[in-house]
């Protein structure tokens, strides 16, 4: 960090689910416990704190109420308790289709929160909720700031990321999408402010923060999701893509070597964005990108 100070930090940690690595749940609460202090140790006085985390309903819910109890043992003091909606999900006949995604926010001190990038562009369309002002009767749309709704701790208007899309990438389980990115950013920090991310993954805060005036530090334990963000925000810069819709990180790799293009589609659909030349034998992957 050099000193620098954030005044937005933003995780997606595994959830501690047998999809990804599955710990006693003592130990993956110790585990985040330290992430956390890290945390606050490079946050500035006053900052947010953004952390998505998963409630795994066959499992009593875990980690979710395990991870909030947690946090009150922490100097950050928690805000709103956010829901995002899936368009797709699991489950059986037999139980409720799980569909959403559990966002907290905390704070230190007393951050930004710009109230502006919380209006979705789904317009309000129910009146009433009829007011006395200055001696006149209105409703609520006309006291309104803007003609459309505000997200709320619900969001239903943000598309879960899947194949079809240009910011897919793929090999990225459980992508967050740029558009919740973007919101959390817009609303918690400001045009030249530190974001702090200790969980790579496909990149979406980095190239989030790119793409909004935002510098961004993140990390991955994973050297191949820190290889993938660096390509990401490097395809970015070159073509003005977002991600690899029908293909992948990888594109000039698979190109170059036939028995890896054996294991996937067809040459003529791979889009090849990154050089073949500018793949070096040896390059060993960065474990830390900085913007």
């Amino acid at each position: 960090m050099d000193g620098s100070k954030a005044q937005l930090a933003l995780h997606d940690p595994p959830y501690n689910l047998v999809a990804f690595e599955q710990r006693n749940i003592g130990e993956f609460i110790e585990w985040c416990n330290r992430w956390v202090a890290n945390t606050d140790r490079v946050l500035a006085k006053d900052a947010s704190l953004y952390i998505w985390m998963g409630a795994d309903q066959n499992e009593g819910f875990q980690p979710l109420p395990d991870f909030m109890v947690m946090m009150r043992r922490t100097g950050f003091r928690p805000r709103s308790f956010i829901t995002m909606r899936n368009q797709r999900g699991y489950g059986t006949q037999k139980n409720w289709m799980a569909v959403r995604q559990e966002l907290l926010y905390y704070l230190k001190g007393s951050p930004v929160f710009n109230v502006e990038a919380e209006y979705t562009d789904i317009p309000k369309i129910l009146r009433g909720y009829y007011k006395e002002v200055n001696g006149v009767a209105t409703e609520n749309l006309e006291r309104s700031k803007s003609e459309n709704i505000r997200a709320g701790n619900v969001w239903v208007d943000i598309q879960q990321v899947f194949y079809r899309m240009e910011e897919n990438v793929n090999g990225c389980y459980a992508q967050k999408p740029l558009k919740s990115c973007e919101r959390i950013i817009r609303a918690s920090s400001n045009p030249g402010h530190l974001i702090l991310d200790f969980f790579a993954h496909s990149g979406s805060t980095l190239l989030s923060a790119e793409m909004l005036g935002r510098k961004c530090h993140t990390i991955d334990i994973d050297p191949v999701y820190c290889e993938i963000a660096i390509r990401r925000l490097e395809n970015f810069r070159v073509t003005g893509r977002s991600g690899w819709q029908n293909s992948n990180p990888f594109a000039a790799e698979i190109a170059a070597d036939k028995n890896l293009s054996a294991l996937v589609q067809p040459l003529d659909e791979q889009k090849t964005v990154v050089e073949v030349s500018r793949i070096l034998p040896n390059k060993s992957p960065q474990t830390l990108l900085f913007t």
